[in-house]
């Protein structure tokens, strides 16, 4: 039977497009209008265009378009007839005739038979733990604080060391060998011979969106080699790409509170529901998919993100964060301020309020990328840095609080190195070009060397004790004791040839210098010998004094804590010959190695 057109038309004529498409993406109100990140290309600015007025949708980039009924069709990838039904439903509009013309369910054998048998294991394992060989995995989980309620909601069971005898179990339940392979859970130790691969093990079954249980991960209660947890494999069921432990529970608290907790693992999700927030899910330590973001991004709620505090943990954190920033969805992150601690461990060691606590320090995107970059420090190259940059500055360019500007700079010039009027320059040629067609492109950064202004005090600091030292050993002898090496290639030869010289002379003479410069057949002996005579012609103190000394050292070894040891190797290299930069890569090993002594 075709399905009713008027039917369609009465439910379009109720329904408001803008209720039904911010029940699946976050809407910014432009105007009369209103702006999404479209879910049909691959977009990172707001381009899809809703209109009330109009009850019609557009993305100006991909160009699809349409009404509430084609936004679900095309989104949910599903018939015309049940969009009609779904868009109903979010308006709560259900005019007469519309079950009789929706389109009827196809109901697929192979799963419910793959299910029907995961229903009756699980059933087996959840008896097994209360039997007297089950007590092992029983005392695990109280252990764990997860008492018979606990295991009840979230179906916790063992799996007997006798694999065989569950294999046995299912197959006079009337279930095949081929289904019981199917789910995953048979393991074949000879021809026809099968074992349940989770025995002697406790279980926690993974459920679907509908509470079904579609997989298992199953936890070793002796300190042997096999795998701590053994998982389901792939199967026609289960896919760990596309689902979210206990998404179950957590999609109906999560539309009450408004929000939903992104956790590490299973203990993570128990101890907030001990706390009271059943909306929470954890990601089984796997990444964040695109499928695993649309079933967020349905809940329409805001994402928490809560991994683990140490350094993989927040590594994790921000490629998710990448992730979901692309997609529009509105998210703030768990600030657990370098605390490697779980929430499981917070709770049973401070308490309810701590974890409470910690669950509401939250902070936005940027704020969480900048803290992260200050506390790991992965950023080795100047390259790395000014690419960072790069990355922030469509975020930098839209703040209009001159307070909150300033917090970001000075992080990013923590992180960097870079002086922040050099990175508040960038950011103003950056807003001098917003809509000029060429906002936040290379054109913005084609003179940005702030790393050069970074080592200004520090060459000039350098320069200045290499004259010193050209006029005084008192000075070379403070050079070998509390500097050891210059950060300039150039400046750290001479401070070499100077400390040479002084080892066999009573008194420092730059001529004589030159001489052991001449001596040896050096690729950049011009320039060094241009360095050594500039250093004559150039205004400095006369007096030598050992507070002059110290002052030089302080700003030394300030401006060197602002440059990674990388970046010296890296700029040390810059235009030198392939025997020049053998030289002195040995030479920053050799100090580096030296250090470590």
């Amino acid at each position: 039977m075709s399905f009713n057109g008027s039917i369609a038309e009465d439910v379009l004529k109720h329904a408001d497009i803008v209720k039904v498409i911010g029940s699946y993406l976050t809407l910014v109100k432009q105007g009369k209008n209103y702006k999404a990140v479209c879910p049909f290309h691959d977009d990172t600015n707001p381009s899809l265009t809703i209109s009330p007025e109009k009850q019609f949708f557009k993305c100006f980039v991909c160009g699809t378009g349409g009404n509430a009924i084609t936004f679900v069709q095309k989104y949910e990838h599903i018939s015309f007839p049940e969009a009609v039904k779904k868009v109903a439903d979010i308006c709560d509009y259900h005019p007469e005739g519309l079950e009789k013309y929706s389109k009827p369910v196809k109901v697929d054998e192979r799963k419910q038979e793959l299910l029907k048998c995961l229903y009756d294991l699980n059933l087996y394992y959840q008896f097994a733990i209360n039997t007297p060989e089950g007590k092992e995995g029983l005392d695990y989980l109280e252990s764990r604080k997860l008492d018979n309620s606990y295991r009840s909601k979230y179906k916790l069971g063992y799996a007997p060391k006798d694999g065989k005898a569950t294999i046995e179990f299912l197959l006079k339940k009337g279930h095949s060998i081929k289904t019981i392979e199917d789910t995953g859970i048979a393991r074949m130790v000879s021809v026809g011979n099968y074992r349940d691969m989770n025995e002697g093990r406790v279980t926690f079954p993974i459920c679907d969106i509908d509470g079904n249980v579609i997989g298992f991960s199953a936890r070793r209660l002796v300190n042997d080699d096999s795998a701590k947890y053994m998982n389901t494999p792939e199967t026609y069921l289960f896919h760990k790409t596309n689902n979210l432990y206990n998404i179950h529970i957590a999609k109906d608290a999560a539309k009450i509170k408004g929000y939903i907790y992104v956790c590490e693992g299973f203990m993570d999700v128990y101890a907030l529901s001990k706390i009271g927030i059943d909306a929470a899910v954890a990601i089984m330590g796997t990444a964040l998919t695109s499928e695993h973001i649309q079933i967020l991004r349905s809940l329409n709620v805001e994402i928490r993100l809560c991994l683990d505090g140490d350094l993989p943990g927040q590594s994790a954190m921000m490629k998710i964060c990448r992730n979901l920033s692309r997609s529009g969805i509105n998210y703030r992150v768990v600030d657990n301020q370098g605390s490697d601690r779980d929430p499981d461990e917070i709770l049973n060691e401070d308490g309810k309020v701590a974890l409470e606590e910690y669950l509401n320090k939250l902070v936005g995107p940027t704020d969480f990328a900048l803290n992260y970059y200050l506390r790991s420090n992965p950023l080795k190259t100047n390259e790395e840095k000014k690419t960072l940059i790069k990355e922030f500055l469509p975020i930098l360019a839209k703040i209009n609080s001159q307070i909150e500007l300033d917090n970001y700079l000075r992080k990013l010039e923590k992180i960097t190195g870079f002086d922040v009027e050099s990175i508040r320059d960038v950011v103003k040629k950056a807003r001098m070009n917003v809509g000029s067609g060429e906002s936040f492109n290379k054109a913005v950064f084609q003179n940005f060397h702030p790393e050069r202004e970074a080592l200004q005090k520090l060459v000039t600091a350098e320069r200045e004790l290499l004259y010193q030292m050209s006029q005084s050993k008192a000075a070379v002898d403070f050079y070998e004791q509390k500097i050891g090496g210059f950060y300039d290639d150039v400046y750290r030869a001479i401070a070499n040839y100077m400390v040479e010289y002084a080892e066999t002379h009573e008194n420092m003479d730059l001529n004589g210098v030159m001489v052991l410069v001449e001596e040896n057949n050096l690729s950049n002996k011009d320039e060094i010998l241009d360095d050594l005579t500039s250093l004559v012609s150039e205004t400095h103190p006369k007096n030598c004094s050992e507070q002059l000394l110290e002052n030089l050292l302080d700003t030394i070894n300030d401006e060197k804590s602002r440059i990674t040891n990388e970046d010296i190797l890296a700029e040390s290299l810059e235009g030198k010959s392939e025997i020049e930069k053998a030289r002195i890569i040995a030479e920053f090993r050799r100090r580096e190695m030296a250090k470590k002594k």
